[in-house]
């Protein structure tokens, strides 16, 4: 237990600290006492990250894929910056357990033997973007819980959320992911170009079709929304733009078999570049110090996260779009409007 950072700063400065952080106010050193409030507080939902991880491995199918993250300091304020009556101390997905399964129906099965698990931890609420998706396409089903144990009290409390997807919700997600990356965007928390936002909002309706009709090509090309598609890609070639990304290559790295612990993922989007840092589960806080650093020094063209998979494998499926892997996404999106 005593290699996961514990919280110590009361949620009254945590709140506080996401708030001058967030705004871009305050003195170098008013920013700095804050930064390192926000480091500690993200830090401490490992250990209760890695708990609900665990759970989740047992519960879920054996093809599903089970990835585990702590939100990233740029998503962290760009959220509070576009809701001001959000708390640092209260978001609820500071760590996040992403399940990616092969259907729908495996989703709301895997949904109700989540919600039936025998556990301290309280259920807060859940969000079925799948049946009501969001305006921008977004589909999945969150859950979120509070945590809960007698023998790991100090951890109380600290939220934690539940993603479950399908694997073309996941394509989806991650297309939109990497266009962030090349653009500099933020079409996930709604920033960006109107003509990308319309584009992901015809990408999803086509996936969510190809889902609901069992994966039928010829009845998603029957639909509309196909010939809607074609006109905008004929304009805006955003497709012809995701195409043109290449994989990253030439990564070499290897995990012992079974080996249990985080990778550090650093994107570079100049250079279509992924370096990988692999850390034992022991050095757990190596690795969330390293995160840290790592953020603070980043440069405009990288982005950073920690997560943790059971394979190398495993991580490139979870986060495709670190490795610039969107191939998928993109011969779907040709099969549907060619």
């Amino acid at each position: 237990m005593s290699r996961y950072k514990e919280i110590e700063y009361p949620r009254t400065q945590v709140k506080k600290a996401g708030r001058l952080f967030s705004s871009g106010k305050g003195t170098k050193e008013e920013r700095e006492t804050a930064l390192r409030i926000i480091n500690n507080w993200r830090a401490a939902h490992a250990y209760p990250l890695q708990v609900f991880y665990v759970n989740m491995r047992r519960r879920a199918p054996e093809t599903a894929i089970i990835a585990q993250r702590l939100k990233r300091l740029e998503s962290i304020t760009a959220k509070l910056s576009r809701f001001p009556n959000m708390s640092m101390s209260t978001m609820q997905d500071i760590g996040g357990c992403r399940i990616i399964v092969d259907s729908i129906e495996e989703v709301y099965a895997m949904v109700e033997k989540i919600k039936k698990s025998k556990w301290k931890h309280k259920f807060k609420e859940s969000y079925d973007y799948i049946a009501d998706p969001k305006e921008d396409g977004y589909r999945c089903y969150h859950l979120v819980y509070s945590y809960r144990s007698n023998k790991t009290n100090k951890y109380n409390g600290l939220y934690i959320e539940i993603q479950i997807r399908t694997r073309f919700q996941h394509l989806w997600a991650t297309a939109v992911e990497t266009l962030d990356e090349i653009d500099g965007d933020f079409l996930k928390i709604g920033r960006g170009k109107e003509e990308s936002k319309r584009f992901f909002v015809l990408a999803s309706a086509l996936l969510q079709l190809y889902e609901e009709s069992g994966y039928s090509v010829d009845a998603v090309r029957a639909n509309p929304i196909v010939k809607e598609m074609q006109e905008f890609e004929s304009q805006h070639k955003i497709l012809n733009r995701l195409s043109a990304i290449k994989a990253t290559e030439g990564i070499e790295f290897s995990v012992e078999d079974g080996a249990q612990g985080y990778f550090l993922l650093i994107s570079n989007a100049r250079d279509q570049q992924t370096e990988i840092r692999f850390y034992p589960q022991a050095d757990i806080e190596k690795a969330t110090n390293d995160y840290d650093t790592k953020e603070s020094s980043r440069q405009s063209y990288e982005d950073v996260v920690l997560v943790s998979t059971t394979s190398i494998d495993t991580l490139k499926k979870a986060y495709p779009n670190y490795f610039s892997n969107i191939d998928e996404f993109v011969n779907l999106m040709n099969q549907f409007i060619k």
